[in-house]
């Protein structure tokens, strides 16, 4: 039984490497220039090398997850936010390639972390930009910039426990939504409930067209988008 699950699941993987791949079968000019242009673009910049090594300088010995990093930077580059909302920070290195992406943008971080946050800030001292830290938790730091009357372009949600955090995260971030909004979700295959979870969001009516890239998800909110989900290999 377990010998016939593994060639299931070995199987399933490489259909989901298939499909999409290269933009194959994708018609929608928006969603084919974001598999090929950003998902799957492979060019060096020179913010990878800066941001790098500058991790190789303060932590030698410690990984960088260098493909979903990238993957970040690339986005903000390409959609050009005005205002990048981040929820969470990973110690600050998701941040860089976020604000270097974009360095025009207008960055809010949350992060309820107290060593997270002071490691984040001293990261952002090396390589400068226009970020604001909020010593919050993510649903009471969603809350607050919406009471502000934030209008985010750019959303990144960092993973979390589990399916209720996501729920309530979810909930703040809905009235957040706008139609140059662009969000992305990671963490969503940590558990059944969380992909359930962020599966019945997908389908709130803001949200037009998603990528799911298996381990996080991309979703765009344009109203002019017919609404269409893709699964890519990354």
């Amino acid at each position: 039984m377990r010998g016939r699950l593994n060639v299931k699941n070995f199987c399933l993987r490489k259909i989901r490497k298939i499909r999409h791949r290269k933009g194959y079968g994708v018609h929608s000019p928006f969603a084919y220039n974001l598999i090929t242009k950003v998902i799957e673009e492979k060019s060096g910049y020179y913010a990878y090398q800066q941001i790098e090594g500058l991790h190789r300088t303060l932590h030698d010995k410690q990984s960088l997850n260098k493909r979903r990093y990238r993957l970040l930077f690339r986005l903000t580059n390409r959609f050009k936010p005005q205002t990048i909302i981040e929820a969470g920070s990973e110690g600050g290195y998701s941040t860089l390639y976020l604000q270097k992406g974009c360095p025009a943008a207008q960055h809010f971080c949350i992060e309820p972390d107290p060593i997270k946050r002071a490691a984040a800030e001293q990261l952002l001292m090396r390589l400068p930009g226009k970020v604001t830290y909020i010593n919050a938790s993510i649903v009471d730091g969603l809350a607050f910039l919406r009471e502000k009357g934030a209008q985010p372009h750019f959303i990144y949600l960092h993973p979390l426990a589990d399916a209720r955090q996501y729920e309530a995260t979810f909930a703040q971030i809905a009235p957040l939504l706008n139609e140059t909004c662009i969000l992305v979700v990671d963490g969503i295959r940590q558990s059944k409930e969380i992909h359930h979870c962020w599966e019945v969001w997908a389908r709130d009516e803001k949200i037009r067209v998603t990528f799911d890239l298996y381990t996080l998800a991309i979703a765009s909110c344009n109203p002019k988008l017919n609404r269409q989900k893709y699964k890519v290999a990354f």
